[in-house]
């Protein structure tokens, strides 16, 4: 297989670069304005007056065609308020043809109202990025941006919602273009998917972005207006009743609802939204775990309740002005607040036996309610300035401040007959605090732009984690060696350059990244330091070329770094489960990664599709593994390996048959392989294994403004350093029905459909070494069905416009 990669890696490499065609681009602009029209429609019509394709003008008015072959053309231009133009294009040579700025006249009537239906590309596709229309994934509806991200090709989601692309768990996620410091489904859960109009995802990011997230980035691109005037939309969703019981000792609830509006008026743009999600879920754990110390082996199986109640809710604010046309700004505001409750009350058979002589040494049944609460408070803002200089030179600078404030607890009771033996308490305040400051020049000619900048990122979190105990009805006392103070600040200096050009076709990105890091981890109450600090460089490098009738080759590489985060380096132990002792290590070193990539897409009549190889190489992958701390606790904590690597590919498309059918394709699978020390553990571990993932959907749509659709996501099994994490697969359907011209969209969610012995909603955990093997069997529930009514105010506004006197108004 590995071989067949290589192969592939050389075709696709070399054989594409030898290609030539033609590429045409332009400009459309107002007339009179001189101001760029974007979304304009351009439509290319060969000499036999075929259409061979169209596209709709970017923010900034902007088309370009690929690919083509040579004959004369005729562009169609149109745009709404304005007439429409024919120009004649004879393409001889290879190469570049650009045309003068396009200039549009505005249309000497005005239109009332005016609706347009325009069906877009599903996804496209960059040297280093692939772009995904958030509204074909309609599963997602109600929900979060995570519902959407968790269907690109190369992304999966595994049962406790941690997000990973390619097998990689370490993301990073943007907001329109903002980096956040919050980890990656944290930031997703506080997105509502209807705000969301694309996701990005930027697999080899080039110099100007963080080189952080082994997994790559994911760019969240919200919803907006690119016509003047005022847009509203409402989306309400409630939860049916279960139908499954999970024998929990409450039921589970489900509503939320969000709304979003947009204005634009002349050069102002303001864009806000407001959510909230009560998205409760039943569940159950069977867990069978035994150790070994000495002549001693300990068994203590599991079994009984684990669910979540859990909401979030939040607003979104987006202000953009330009008081000239060589000034721009922007300020961005996001507040949210998330909590979460899970409740974990489990049996425990406890059975002590002596492996030498078979003898029971001890025997005890105990009950476990464990009740773990998470809760924060989330604040960010960011400002940006743009100064146009000329038309070759421009400024900006950008500030991002943030905030949050995370607190919670672990209760623990331990029940003998009846009788509370062992009371603990774990609580925690932890909050974080960071800015980020850029500043940056883009130089620009024809065919080439040259970005170079500055930037500084500094963050800092204080934990206070206390343990309490109360052994037998005697009084609570604070346990020392599980309670602290850790303060932990990370700082980044970053000097960059980046160079973009396109050279006989050939679209050429490199960039250079040089940062110096330095990390510090202070526990307070005895002054023990870890500093760590280093200076690296990240190199970025990126090609993409069309090779005719519609295919395109891409390349890309880069390095990368996977930082720790303080939850990972925080020594002061919790106890999280009755038999789980959790503690991070605070002299962890990150993981640092070397990405190769390269693919071809074909761009369809009515879709695409589209295949990738890829490489990746990790030093020092972080991992969590597990020892023995005591006969009934494992200690899990972080710890370095060696090394990893990926050997993958990955294929995905869309496409549309009419009308009524779309297709949505894609599916991931590698050969993954990690090796090193674990802990004290003599010996070398090394697993590997072939891994794949599956995310597929199909929508129809039928008379009478009715439309179905299923969604597949599967995940197989996975290896880690100590054990394997089973296959994961969620199954999901939906049935909608619009009114009034789409003003109204009423739709039900079959989520999590119940397929006989798949193990839907299902995922086995598993690790082992010579001393001990644990593993758990986590459920959560199934056939979930949900009721979404989604509102647009300016749909119904015009469905309900009012009769009036044409010929009064004209006489008047």
């Amino acid at each position: 297989m590995k071989i067949f990669l290589l192969n592939c890696f050389f075709v696709l490499c070399v054989y594409p670069v030898i290609a030539q065609h033609r590429e045409l681009s332009g400009i459309v602009k107002d007339s009179l304005t001189r101001v760029p029209i974007a979304y304009a429609s351009v439509g290319l019509v060969d000499s036999g007056n075929h259409v061979v394709d169209g596209m709709m003008t970017d923010s900034v008015g902007g088309f370009r065609f690929t690919a083509m072959q040579k004959g004369t053309y005729r562009l169609l231009v149109k745009s709404i308020g304005y007439k429409q133009k024919w120009i004649l294009v004879d393409l001889r040579e290879y190469g570049r043809t650009g045309q003068n700025d396009i200039l549009l006249v505005p249309a000497n009537r005005e239109l009332e109202s005016v609706e347009v239906t325009a069906d877009g590309r599903q996804q496209r596709h960059a040297g280093d990025r692939q772009v995904y229309r958030a509204d074909q994934y309609k599963n997602a509806v109600g929900g979060t941006a995570l519902d959407i991200v968790k269907n690109l090709p190369a992304a999966s989601v595994d049962a406790n919602g941690a997000i990973s692309m390619r097998g990689n768990s370490g993301i990073m996620v943007l907001i329109n273009g903002k980096p956040s410091f919050l980890d990656a489904a944290t930031l997703l859960t506080q997105i509502a998917a209807n705000d969301v109009m694309e996701v990005e995802y930027i697999t080899n990011p080039s110099a100007q972005f963080d080189p952080d997230g082994k997994g790559g980035m994911i760019n969240l691109k919200t919803r907006k207006r690119s016509m003047d005037g005022l847009a509203w939309t409402l989306n309400l969703q409630g939860g049916l009743p279960s139908i499954d019981d999970y024998s929990n000792a409450k039921r589970q609830q489900r509503y939320g609802g969000d709304v979003a509006f947009q204005y634009v008026k002349d050069k102002l743009e303001l864009n806000a939204s407001a959510n909230f999600l009560r998205n409760d879920n039943a569940g159950f754990r069977v867990g069978d775990v035994h150790t070994v110390i000495g002549d001693r082996q300990t068994f203590f199986p599991s079994a009984g309740e684990r669910s979540f109640d859990k909401y979030s809710y939040g607003v979104r604010v987006n202000a953009g002005y330009a008081t000239h046309e060589k000034h721009e700004w922007n300020i961005g505001l996001l507040a949210s607040r998330r909590y979460q409750d899970r409740i974990a009350d489990i049996y425990y058979q406890n059975r002590t036996i002596q492996p030498s002589t078979g003898r029971e040494l001890s025997a005890v049944d105990y009950f476990n309610p464990n009740l773990q609460n998470k809760q924060g408070e989330f604040y960010l803002a960011d400002f940006s300035y743009r100064y146009k200089m000329n038309k070759t030179h421009a400024l900006q600078f950008g500030a991002i401040y943030e905030y949050a404030h995370i607190y919670g607890s672990t209760n623990n009771r331990n029940v003998e007959r009846g009788d509370t033996v062992q009371w603990t308490q774990n609580t925690y305040e932890n909050p974080l605090q960071g800015f980020r400051l850029s500043l940056q020049h883009t130089w620009k000619l024809k065919n080439m732009e040259l970005q170079s900048g500055y930037q500084l990122r500094h963050d800092r979190q204080r934990g206070d984690f206390q343990y309490a105990e109360s052994t037998k009805g005697q009084q609570q006392v604070i346990v020392p060696e599980f309670t602290g103070k850790l303060r932990a600040s990370n700082l980044v200096h970053a000097l960059f350059s980046q160079y973009n050009q396109t050279i006989h076709n050939l679209q050429v990105a490199v960039g250079l990244r040089y940062e110096y890091y330095q990390r510090d981890v202070l526990l307070v109450n005895d002054g023990q330091k870890f500093p760590y600090a280093i200076h690296q460089l990240y190199p970025s490098l990126s090609l993409m070329k069309p090779l005719g009738r519609g295919w395109d080759w891409k390349f890309a590489a880069a390095r990368r770094v996977q930082r720790n985060n303080n939850f990972e380096l925080n020594p002061i132990p919790e106890r999280e489960h009755s038999e789980t002792l959790e503690q991070g290590d605070p002299e962890l070193l990150p993981e640092f990664i070397t990405n190769v990539e390269t693919g071809i897409v074909k761009k369809l009549p009515s879709g695409s599709v589209f295949f990738n190889a890829y490489y990746q190489h990790s030093r020092n992958p972080i991992q969590r593994v597990n020892s023995v701390y005591a006969d009934t606790i494992l200690h899990r904590v972080f710890t370095n390996a060696d090394f990893a690597e990926r050997w993958g590919m990955e294929v995905g498309g869309n496409l549309k048959i009419g009308s009524w059918l779309q297709i949505q394709l894609g599916a991931n699978v590698y050969d993954y392989t990690v090796s090193g020390q674990v802990l004290s553990y003599s010996g070398n571990r090394r697993n590997n294994q072939w891994v794949y993932s599956i995310n597929s959907g199909i929508q129809t749509n039928w008379p009478k403004a009715w439309s179905m659709g299923v969604q597949l996501n599967y995940l197989s099994d996975r290896p880690t350093v100590q054990g394997i994490d089973s296959r994961f697969v969620t199954p999901h359907l939906n049935l909608s029905k619009s009114f009034y011209n789409g003003a109204l969209t009423a739709q039900l969610q079959w989520q999590y459909m119940e397929l006989g012995k798949w193990g839907v909603n299902e995922q086995r955990i598993t690790t082992f070494a010579d001393d001990f093997y644990t593993t758990t069997n986590y459920i959560y529930e199934k056939n979930v069905l949900l009721l979404n009514l989604n509102l647009n105010l300016q749909k119904i506004k015009n469905v309900l416009k009012l009769p009036k006197s044409e010929f009064g108004e004209k006489e008047f």
